[in-house]
């Protein structure tokens, strides 16, 4: 699939200080803006138009813990998605043990699969369907 999801936890606005060498001073504090996520990953069953289904993503078990979390420049965002929980299959608590990310009133449960909406508008549509004036 040609993108990657996340579910954006926080975002940070740290100063940064850095130096191009152990020689050198360093520099002026400047911003910088972060966004702390927990990924998404495909979970590989068919989907798109030709077999009819939206597809599904779900969160990296708590076996790939350096694959879970990670921290994004917000430039490298491309736009935001309408991610649905599917309800069909039920939360789970399998998915990552408790974790300071997760909501007190969802008792450390995440849902087994989210559908991704593909349909939320026309620009969203074609970026999925291709053929646009600016898609592929």
């Amino acid at each position: 699939y040609p993108y990657w999801y996340a579910h954006i936890i926080m975002i940070f606005h740290i100063n940064v200080e850095y130096r191009d060498n152990k020689e050198s001073h360093y520099s002026q504090p400047r911003c910088m803006n972060v966004l702390f996520v927990h990924w998404f990953r495909c979970d590989g069953s068919p989907t798109g138009f030709a077999a009819k289904c939206l597809q599904h993503l779900e969160f990296f078990d708590q076996d790939s813990l350096g694959e879970v979390f990670g921290f994004l420049d917000p430039d490298s965002v491309i736009c935001g998605v309408h991610i649905i929980p599917a309800f069909a299959y039920s939360c789970t608590d399998t998915l990552l043990g408790p974790s300071f990310v997760c909501k007190e009133d969802k008792h450390d449960t995440d849902w087994c699969y989210y559908y991704l909406n593909m349909f939320i508008d026309c620009d969203m549509f074609v970026r999925f369907h291709g053929g646009g004036i600016g898609h592929k």
